[in-house]
C-alpha cells in the first residue's frame, strides 16, 4: 500500500534579479530555494547568517589550536634535545601567531559586515498581497 503525500509542486515565475537574490540567500543560508520560500510564506524566521560565519570561524580557530598544540610538542622536543633547530621552531610559532591574529580579524570583520547586511534583508514578509 503506497503512502500518499499532501504536498504540491508549484511553478513560480521570477525575473533575473529575484532569482539571483533567491539563489544568493539559498547559498548563504544553506537552504534550498523551496525551503526559503516555504519559511517566508509561513512567516518563519530564516537562519542568521552570522551563525554560519561564526561556525566557520570556530573551525578555523580549532585548526589554529591544533597547530599550537603541535608547536607545543615541538617546544617540548627542543627542551629535551639541545641540538634541535631553535630558529625554525621560533619561526613556526611566529607564523602560527600571525595565522591566529588573521583569523580573529576575519571573524571580527565578518561579524561586523554581516550585521550591516542583515539590516538590508527582511526577516519576515510584511506585504501580504
Amino acid at each position: 500500500m503506497a503512502m500518499t503525500t499532501n504536498k504540491y509542486r508549484l511553478k513560480v515565475t521570477l525575473d533575473e534579479n529575484e532569482r539571483n537574490r533567491l539563489d544568493l540567500l539559498s547559498s548563504q543560508l544553506r537552504l534550498s530555494r523551496s525551503e526559503i520560500l516555504r519559511r517566508l510564506l509561513m512567516n518563519s524566521t530564516l537562519p542568521n547568517l552570522r551563525t554560519f560565519e561564526a561556525s566557520q570561524a570556530i573551525r578555523d580557530l580549532l585548526r589554529v589550536n591544533a597547530d599550537q598544540a603541535r608547536l607545543g610538542n615541538l617546544l617540548k622536543l627542543l627542551i629535551d634535545d639541545e641540538t634541535a633547530k631553535t630558529e625554525q621552531l621560533l619561526d613556526d610559532i611566529r607564523a602560527t601567531q600571525e595565522s591566529l591574529k588573521t583569523a580573529v580579524r576575519e571573524i571580527d570583520q565578518s561579524l561586523h559586515k554581516s550585521a550591516r547586511s542583515a539590516k538590508a534583508l527582511p526577516e519576515k514578509i510584511t506585504d501580504h498581497r
